[in-house]
């Protein structure tokens, strides 16, 4: 964060310098009180369930040199502190953070999409660390809070930014571009997530393609081109477009994929160049996540050989398609995160791979999909109709909305398939139903919590 005077940050945000010297130096901001450093400006938040308020006197006393308040009650801070008033705290972090953007140089890549941000996310922080260090996202903190503290945890360092873009309803990707301000910006996929909120895919669409419209003139639109909705809303932006796929007329494909262990190995063609590329990751689908960020970095001006090498070392992030020895000479392929049809059959494409790479049955245990809406019943259909016709011998389900999935299996035929109400009620006959020497695919939408059966697994 750019060092500010109390004086300054009062007048960006709109607000009221209380008390406190008027040229306190501020150098960061942290809405939690145990991340305060020398310098530092706490807010005090008011949260769902903890009032920042009550953590003023802990952040002072921590080295905090100003604190931003909502409250006209609010406790008193020392004379040598900076306290400012604002009524709206989270305006006023997201002044600061555009304030902070607008100061920034270098590339800011924005990604978003129904599948695959977070993975993509790290997949690009990893390809913009080779022109030197890179600031992202980090974890899920990809909304109207956390991608402005993202913003403002940028320092001189720092010669690329990349955030991550979550929504829920329409006109939140448009918030938070404003805020960011992308010069490049990536949409994975357009899919079911959301439907409950948003009503239709095209309302999806629509809501994710917003990112288009906030690209400025000489910016970059980096889009999945096998994906129809992205083919019909790209001319939303005046961005220059480029492509990836798994085709030829693409600016960034792949071929001669393959997978051994945990990782996936394929050759990728970008803008004219190809190099080779290892993932510490699993299916076809994180192939497409790393073209993205490949040709992300090419229109930038990165190097393609650089850039694959990167990715080599791209951190696995946790419940998320890792595949892990389990008891009974099982392999586990722990993908229990989350959860949408689209990533089913991806995560049910890679469970059909290891299995025949290793000569095993495959069993697929899998939960209910959230927020799909009116489409929850045909999604979980579809996806228990993809399992048994990709020849899943083993299919239990766990969950209310799963019992579709069975009923989509045995419309199929041969698979055998266990239903279950719970996870409870799963562990209490795991061992008897899941055949030894299997590979095991668990997955579902992370209220589900599946973890548990992974652990119970391995």
């Amino acid at each position: 964060m750019l060092t500010l005077t109390a004086e300054t940050a009062a007048r960006i945000i709109g607000g009221q310098l209380l008390s406190g010297p008027a040229n306190a130096q501020i150098k960061g901001l942290t809405i939690d009180s145990r991340e305060i450093q020398p310098g530092f400006m706490f807010v005090a938040f008011e949260g769902q369930h903890v009032d920042g308020h009550d953590y003023i006197s802990q952040a002072v006393q921590n080295g905090a040199t100003a604190v931003l308040v909502g409250k006209d009650n609010a406790p008193e801070t020392p004379a040598n502190i900076a306290t400012i008033k604002s009524d709206d705290a989270l305006a006023a972090i997201q002044k600061l953070a555009v304030y902070e953007r607008d100061h920034c140089t270098g590339p800011v890549v924005a990604v978003t999409g129904s599948n695959g941000k977070t993975t993509t996310k790290e997949m690009l922080k990893s390809v913009f660390a080779t022109l030197g260090p890179c600031l992202a996202t980090k974890q899920n903190q990809n909304n109207e809070l956390g991608l402005p503290l993202t913003l403002l945890r940028h320092d001189a360092s720092h010669t690329s930014i990349v955030v991550e873009m979550g929504m829920r309803a329409r006109g939140e990707i448009e918030e938070l571009s404003t805020i960011a301000k992308p010069t490049t910006g990536i949409i994975t996929n357009i899919g079911h997530s959301h439907l409950e909120l948003l009503g239709s895919q095209e309302q999806i669409a629509l809501a994710k393609t917003e990112l288009l419209e906030s690209l400025p003139e000489d910016g970059y639109a980096v889009l999945l081109s096998d994906d129809p909705w992205l083919r019909k809303l790209a001319h939303k932006t005046s961005a220059q477009i480029v492509w990836f796929g798994m085709s030829e007329d693409c600016d960034a494909w792949a071929e001669n994929v393959s997978i051994a262990g945990n990782s996936t190995m394929f050759t990728a063609h970008v803008l004219g160049s190809s190099a080779k590329v290892t993932l510490p990751t699993l299916g076809q689908h994180n192939v497409l996540n790393a073209l993205s960020a490949l040709l992300a970095g090419a229109v930038n001006g990165l190097q393609l050989q650089k850039m694959a090498e990167a990715l080599q070392q791209v951190s696995s992030v946790s419940g998320r398609l890792h595949q892990v020895p389990g008891k009974d000479d099982r392999i586990i392929i722990d993908d229990c995160y989350n959860a949408s049809p689209s990533s089913m059959s991806a995560s049910l494409h890679v469970l059909q791979q290891v299995a025949g790479q290793k000569n095993m049955p495959a069993a697929a245990i899998l939960g209910d999909m959230y927020e799909l809406g009116t489409f929850a019943e045909e999604g979980h259909r579809q996806t228990g109709a993809l399992a048994a016709q990709m020849g899943i011998q083993h299919v239990i389900t766990v969950g209310q909305m799963s019992r579709w999935i069975a009923e989509g299996v045995r419309k199929m035929g041969k698979t055998a398939v266990h239903e279950f109400s719970d996870t409870k009620a799963l562990l209490e006959e795991l061992d008897r139903i899941l055949p030894p020497h299997s590979a095991v695919l668990v997955k579902a939408s992370r209220g589900m919590h599946l973890e548990e059966i992974v652990r119970a697994l391995t």
